[in-house]
């Protein structure tokens, strides 16, 4: 579920190799137009023309800015680093416009499915997101949200985002999805020392406790699908610790293999390719866990290079 959905579908998703359901919220009635012109004819990507927040089947305004990427229910804040200084034209409030909106819990209640991964980009409002997706965060296995360090929006810090998601909701924290550096400021960068970090996506999973509860079929597919993420999303050592959940709880592949499985098993061995780069001892402890994990010996790497599935273009 893509609370956000402006520009089309998250690049952690694109090229997804399995079964997806991806569905997108975006009220700003221009885009979700040319989304829904976009994604005809992709039976697995649906857009929704209309807001999600904290309260079901009401309104929201929705601020115009100059550049389209800022519109939303809370307005720039010049004052702040980012519209001030970095970005100084393209937070001008232009207008609103009142659009429809409800909540997440909402519209799954109606429409049926249920969220196992949530991206949350709405400009300073993904905190009212959140507190409408109760019962949907009580399934979900991961969540990208974005957070604001600065007041570029107002009245939201990350601040309440952590606390809702790791006080309240119990999911914890895996990562900060930016280069390691903030905004620069001015030209004055001296030996690649500079920023502010105004704001940044976070990544939020589900702890395993949760997940293992579920017992049989629905676990394994959680831990599957949550080792997919990791490797999608710039946690690859993470795989590893959900592919050892798996392997302890004694599930073990029937006579058909799930695609989500088999598009792991690709993920897991590309990442260990590019993992040799870097050492041949840890090399061969990633064979020996595909080995373990899969039950199955880890193509070499000639194998990889003339492969279809693995090498494609």
């Amino acid at each position: 579920m893509d609370a956000g959905g402006r520009y089309g579908i998250h690049p952690s998703w694109r090229g997804y190799e399995a079964p997806i359901d991806y569905r997108m919220f975006e009220p700003e009635p221009v885009e979700a137009a040319r989304l829904t012109r976009k994604y005809e004819g992709h039976p697995d990507i649906a857009v929704m023309p209309f807001a999600l927040g904290a309260v079901p089947d009401t309104t929201i305004d929705l601020f115009i800015t100059a550049h389209h990427g800022y519109i939303g229910a809370t307005p720039p804040n010049p004052a702040s680093l980012w519209f001030g200084e970095v970005r100084p034209e393209e937070g001008t409030v232009q207008g609103s416009i009142t659009v429809p909106a409800t909540t997440l819990d909402a519209y799954i209640d109606a429409n049926g499915g249920r969220a196992d991964f949530l991206k949350i980009d709405v400009e300073s409002h993904e905190l009212r997101v959140l507190e409408g997706a109760g019962r949907a965060l009580d399934r979900a296995l991961g969540v990208r949200v974005e957070l604001q360090f600065d007041d570029s929006f107002v009245g939201q810090t990350a601040s309440s985002i952590f606390h809702h998601m790791i006080d309240e909701r119990d999911f914890r924290l895996m990562r900060f999805d930016y280069d390691g550096k903030g905004q620069a400021l001015s030209y004055l960068t001296v030996d690649g020392n500079y920023g502010t970090l105004c704001g940044c996506d976070a990544l939020f999973v589900r702890k395993f406790p949760s997940i293992e509860a579920w017992g049989g079929e629905e676990t394994a597919a959680g831990l599957v699908k949550l080792a997919v993420f990791a490797l999608r999303n710039g946690m690859p050592d993470f795989s590893v610790v959900c592919l050892n959940r798996l392997h302890a709880t004694g599930w073990r592949v029937g006579d058909e293999e799930p695609e989500v499985h088999r598009y792991l098993r690709k993920l897991f061995i590309l990442a260990a390719a590019r993992l040799r780069l870097q050492s041949w001892d840890l090399y061969d402890l990633a064979v020996d866990d595909y080995r373990r994990f899969f039950g199955m010996q880890m193509p070499t790497r000639h194998e990889i290079y003339e492969s279809e599935w693995l090498n494609p273009n």
